[in-house]
């Protein structure tokens, strides 16, 4: 059985396309993630996962999403399906999911407008080279047991009666001064050769009709 690249299937997909998914991949960072805990509302989780796909933010890890996170893998229009979703295993704790991705050199910082005297206001926010933003759910934000990991805590400055923005507000406020602050400074690295070479053949198969046919009689010449 050959193993079939993204040069395998150029011949079934647009010059015009290939193009654009080129260009895209140019913009994509993993130095910057999103970890949504508790998101009850599919609209919601999905505005999330439209703003990281318009920001180039390829990754966001899941915990308690199961089922918004197989509503977005089951649509088949949309930025949802050019998003990477890392999620929590049911078998898996919290603390360890975490672990993993502190391991791989990120820094945890939490999203909260409620805990007076330890965060600082996302204006003044300073980011590292790595990062993972989490965002908690619609009502009561992100658990005490997130916020326990948490690097740093940032808020949005507020003047108004309401003591805080709607999820998908929030996140598409954070991420966009965050994202396009960094990116005009260029302290967003891009992809590796690798990574894009994967994703790319990933983004073909999504772009191409019937791809999965094309490709089982692909592999067997």
């Amino acid at each position: 059985m050959n193993k079939i690249t993204y040069k395998d299937l150029k011949k079934y997909i647009s010059e015009n396309r290939m193009e654009r998914i080129d260009k895209i991949l140019e913009s994509r960072t993993r130095d910057i993630c999103v970890l949504l805990e508790n998101i009850y509302q599919p609209h919601n989780f999905n505005a999330v996962l439209r703003t990281c796909d318009n920001l180039g933010i390829q990754d966001i890890y899941c915990i308690n999403s199961e089922k918004n996170t197989k509503t977005a893998k089951n649509v088949s229009l949309g930025s949802e399906k050019w998003i990477t979703i890392k999620e929590k295993t049911k078998s898996e704790t919290v603390e360890n999911f975490l672990k993993k991705i502190k391991k791989k050199g990120y820094e945890l910082i939490g999203t909260s407008p409620h805990i007076q005297g330890k965060t600082e206001s996302i204006t003044n926010f300073k980011a590292p080279k790595k990062f993972v933003i989490a965002f908690g759910n619609e009502e009561k934000g992100l658990s005490n047991e997130l916020i326990k990991h948490c690097d740093k805590l940032i808020n949005i400055p507020m003047f108004g009666f309401s003591e805080s923005y709607n999820i998908s507000v929030t996140c598409a406020i954070t991420l966009s001064l965050i994202t396009i602050k960094l990116r005009e400074k260029k302290k967003v690295s891009k992809l590796s050769n690798k990574e894009k070479g994967i994703l790319r053949l990933e983004w073909y198969k999504k772009s191409i009709k019937n791809s999965n046919l094309i490709i089982k009689r692909l592999e067997k010449e």
